[in-house]
């Protein structure tokens, strides 16, 4: 009853002008009745004749929601809507937020950081999240939610960052972007279209759309993801500046985890290694295509998994609500995809697998890791395009500990659009032990199920190929994904055979259509049965992406890989 006008508040003596948008109109705006909307503002009006009600919201609650359409406009709400307007407006004046803004401010008023009610909940971690669900339903059960609901808040809108690590990488690199175009703007301030450029690419990719998630896609929606990433990418590429070496390496806490990650840049290539975290690849980036390869996500427990059961089909529901209780599901079967990852998809995650691992055992995330390579750190050093990290780890296998030592050392060649990566594994004892060694890499082309989009095993396109399919191929050295819409592709090539598995990310999420699977990347597995004593074995494999015709050449034949 107090938002009857526009707010002024103020930081250090700086004011600005509130308008204050009531909530009631947001949830009567469309769904509730036409008389319902109307007998709120007669009653604000009895209150307050010279009072204003201040509605702003999604435009998409007009047509583009589920059922909105209809209810919208096949059903007429929207008309009866503007005749009731028309009818009352004697006593009701539709006017416009600049001439709300310029009313006499009604008081002074000071806001924390924050969002509305939906957005807060949605921040919160999955434990958290479940637990103010139910609180605020024993409110509403127990006749207390108008007296005490103003009082319940969520999270913080940066509670995300910590939520998704996938969300923090989009951030952080934004932030990293943003740095490289500042640096570039101060040291060459005559190229005024290069940073004009730039900039329009830094602040399209600040859009904020996939850097959250709620029973919005957001996060989840790879085509927005990618579309931030383009945007990035490009940025970084206009303020590319690699001095005459045509290479740069850095290392800093681009993540901002308290761990130097490793960046390194060619012409072709962007790569960010986190030797903290099983010394992954953590991003590769195409500068000259503006393409971010390993754009995944991994599949997680959400708060709102709980109602799946409960879901019916679009067909089942006819009704009209609100985005935030519509609850559907697209498809039937979803239960099955409900998969939780322990580690980040992203490339080059050492893995030694117990010996009795399968394809749909490894798929599901329902194995048993014999080592202690994934999550755990490595050793780094830094030598211009040389990286070379290493752990002394170990391996449990029949209740014993065998200690283990890995050495990856990766090479990037100035103009070259492939990483080379040797690896050496030895025991760090007497023991020899057969070991089922494999190294994960997950890439991501969008589409799961399209005929332009498939897979190719040692140069040949095998019978299940869409890059949502489930293969797997003894003996083999090369696994390529083809993008055949952007005419891109990358390859792993590996220059001792090995069992090549290719398996799909599937989340399910909650969007505005309801319950949804959605297509996340493909996991790319070379395992190899490896006999281990203190004597090293050796092994090189090759990453390289770009243009497909030139990927697919430089990966056949396999030997053809030269360690560097």
């Amino acid at each position: 009853d107090q938002l009857t006008g526009p707010f002024v508040t103020e930081n250090e003596g700086q004011t600005v002008i509130l308008l204050p948008i009531q909530k009631r109109l947001r949830y009567l705006i469309p769904f509730g009745s036409v008389e319902e909307v109307i007998g709120e503002l007669r009653r604000q009006a009895e209150r307050d004749p010279n009072g204003v009600a201040i509605y702003a919201d999604d435009g998409e609650k007009f047509g583009v929601w589920p059922q909105t359409h209809r209810h919208c406009y096949q059903d007429g709400w929207l008309p009866r809507f503007f005749e009731a307007l028309e009818k009352n407006s004697d006593w009701l004046k539709v006017t416009t937020l600049t001439e709300a803004a310029d009313r006499r401010p009604v008081g002074r008023a000071y806001l924390p950081t924050a969002s509305y009610e939906e957005m807060l909940h949605w921040a919160l971690p999955t434990p958290a999240f479940i637990a103010y669900e139910d609180f605020e339903h024993w409110l509403k059960d127990q006749g207390k939610w108008n007296q005490s609901g103003r009082f319940v808040r969520g999270g913080h809108w940066r509670g995300f960052l910590t939520k998704y690590d996938e969300s923090n990488l989009l951030h952080k690199k934004m932030l990293w972007v943003s740095s490289q175009v500042a640096a570039f703007a101060a040291k060459y301030p005559g190229r005024r279209s290069e940073i004009a450029d730039a900039y329009d690419h830094l602040y399209a990719s600040q859009c904020n759309c996939p850097y959250w998630h709620g029973v919005f896609g957001g996060l989840y929606l790879p085509h927005i993801r990618q579309a931030v990433y383009a945007a990035m990418t490009s940025a970084s590429r206009i303020c590319l500046d690699l001095g005459s070496s045509k290479i740069k390496v850095e290392e800093i806490d681009f993540d901002a985890d308290g761990y130097p990650e490793i960046i390194a840049q060619t012409e072709p290539l962007t790569a960010i290694f986190k030797p903290n975290t099983g010394g992954m690849l953590l991003s590769l980036a195409l500068n000259q295509h503006a393409f971010e390869l390993t754009d995944t996500l991994i599949r997680r427990r959400e708060g709102y998994h709980r109602k799946l059961e409960q879901a019916p089909t679009p067909s089942a529901d006819k009704n009209t609500a609100s985005i935030h209780d519509l609850v559907q599901s697209k498809e039937e079967g979803l239960e099955k995809f409900l998969i939780e990852d322990w580690y980040l998809k992203r490339c080059l995650i050492d893995h030694f697998l117990h010996p009795g691992t399968s394809l749909e055992a490894f798929g599901r995330s329902d194995y048993a890791e014999e080592g202690d390579f994934v999550l755990e750190a490595y050793a780094s050093q830094v030598d211009r395009g040389r990286i070379v990290m290493s752990r002394d780890g170990a391996i449990q296998r029949d209740g014993r500990t065998i200690p283990m030592r890995v050495v990856k050392q990766i090479v990037l060649t100035p103009g070259s659009d492939r990483l080379i990566v040797d690896y050496e594994l030895r025991t760090l004892s007497d023991d020899r032990i057969e070991v089922c060694f494999a190294v994960e890499n997950n890439f991501s082309f969008q589409a799961g199920h399209a005929d332009d989009r498939y897979l190719m095993i040692d140069g040949r396109r095998p019978e299940l190929s869409f890059l949502d399919s489930v293969g797997e191929h003894p003996a083999a050295n090369t696994a390529a994904m083809v993008d055949g819409w952007r005419s891109l592709a990358v390859a792993v090539t590996s220059d001792t055979p090995a069992d090549l598995w290719h398996t799909p990310i599937f989340t399910v999420s909650l969007s505005e259509g309801g319950f949804e699977k959605v297509y996340q990347g493909t996991t790319l597995v070379h395992r190899f049965r490896l006999a281990l004593t203190s004597d090293p074995v050796r092994l090189t494999m090759q990453i390289a992406a770009g243009p497909t015709k030139k990927v697919l050449s430089a990966t056949s034949p396999a030997a053809s890989i030269v360690s560097r």
